[in-house]
């Protein structure tokens, strides 16, 4: 790569920002052996990040036959990122330090879900709460990544469609930025999520990877070479509205026979006879629990439909591991032997233990804390990203 100084200079940080992150705790030595940078690059850089906070010596390492090294990481004092999934009836925030570390977790309910002017002010008014009660720190919030289940095109982050409340085309990322006085990201729930898995959960040695996000919906986020894809508009994993019966059930999205219609937490309630105001809590898997003939044979029929979507994913996209979160992780226990039995039954020539299924290890705090992992990542990985966030924090 060719360029001048300056651009030179700004590539090898990112570079060194990306490998402390992922890699630490790690010497300056062995960083100069990952680049191919001289060790004199190495350390000159490396004092720069010291001194814009973004990274911080945290010991010293074994000796391999010379002097002890001094290892490094990031400097997770030195600010924080807020993670905010909005969700169907409430908001759900972490704050993290910038080692991705949760420091604290809050909800709070919706006061008008269906009206997005008044969640966005409630939005705005959670953070300004939260970042008004943090501790001080060289270089405050530095950036705050919202998920929503909807459409957001990218790279704007225009939100085009939320079917849950049939909002529309709403361009929150500039209003949040604006606001807040720091860079902001608004990106799909289930993407989020997916980023979160491979990078903190189930899912943190796998290069391609799918996560289904199930809960009032169904959506995907799908992780190729360890980031994100998302198709020419951003809209990639929309897949709880690909059509699974020809004339089946309405769906929001103005289509019949959409796969989330049949397989979604929402779908399951119904079947049960259940009005669906989430977050539904424990009632259907205490009542699978006790045995109870309708809850189970609920699961079982809803274990089938999610075998066959993610069987179809499965001859489409050929993962490496699939994840499912979402609020349906709570019947894992009935839901997955279903789930892998169908696969096996009707995708007798895909060997369904060479594609594992797993459940979130994250829970419902998988999108939040996915939006954490995003900031994090065009903070500290990309480009310019060292003097954005020494000069962006507030």
């Amino acid at each position: 790569m060719t360029g001048d100084s300056s651009l030179l200079k700004t590539l090898n940080k990112s570079t060194l920002l990306r490998l402390i992150r992922r890699h630490a705790p790690i010497s300056r030595a062995d960083l100069a052996k990952r680049t191919h940078l001289t060790r004199a690059t190495v350390s000159a850089l490396v004092e720069e990040l010291i001194g814009q906070r973004l990274v911080a010596e945290t010991g010293i390492g074994a000796s391999s036959g010379g002097r002890k090294p001094v290892l490094l990481q990031i400097d997770a004092e030195a600010g924080y990122v807020i993670g905010l999934d909005v969700r169907r009836n409430d908001l759900l925030a972490i704050v993290a330090d910038l080692r991705g570390n949760a420091l604290r977790e809050l909800s709070r309910k919706l006061d008008a879900p269906s009206d997005p002017e008044r969640t966005l002010s409630q939005l705005i008014a959670l953070m300004r709460e939260l970042r008004s009660e943090l501790p001080d720190s060289p270089l405050g919030v530095v950036g705050v990544g919202v998920g929503i289940a909807g459409l957001v095109e990218q790279p704007s982050g225009r939100i085009l469609f939320v079917p849950a409340h049939d909002w529309r085309l709403l361009d929150w990322r500039e209003r949040l930025a604006e606001a807040l006085g720091v860079p902001v990201i608004v990106e799909n729930e289930a993407n989020l999520a997916a980023l979160a898995e491979h990078d903190v959960g189930a899912a943190q040695h796998a290069t391609e990877l799918l996560y289904v996000s199930v809960s009032a919906g169904i959506g995907a986020g799908y992780i190729v070479g360890g980031e994100l894809y998302r198709g020419a508009g951003g809209y990639a994993g929309e897949v709880g509205h690909t059509t699974i019966e020809l004339n089946g059930r309405p769906c929001s999205c103005g289509n019949r026979g959409c796969w989330e219609t049949y397989a979604s937490e929402q779908a399951l309630a119904e079947a049960l006879g259940l009005a669906y105001d989430p977050p539904l809590g424990s009632a259907i898997a205490e009542r699978a629990a006790s045995g109870e003939a309708s809850a189970l044979a609920a699961l079982e029929r809803t274990g089938v439909y999610l075998g066959i979507g993610i069987g179809n994913m499965i001859h489409t996209l050929n993962p490496q591991m699939i994840v499912v979160g979402g609020a349906i992780s709570r019947y894992r226990d009935w839901l997955l032997p279903k789930m892998e039995a169908t696969i096996r039954a009707r995708f007798p020539y895909i060997p369904a233990f060479e594609v594992p299924i797993r459940f979130s290890e994250l829970g419902e705090t998988a999108t939040a804390q996915g939006a954490i992992a995003y900031v994090l990542r065009e903070l500290l990985e990309k480009p310019g990203a060292s003097a954005s966030a020494a000069a962006t924090g507030v």
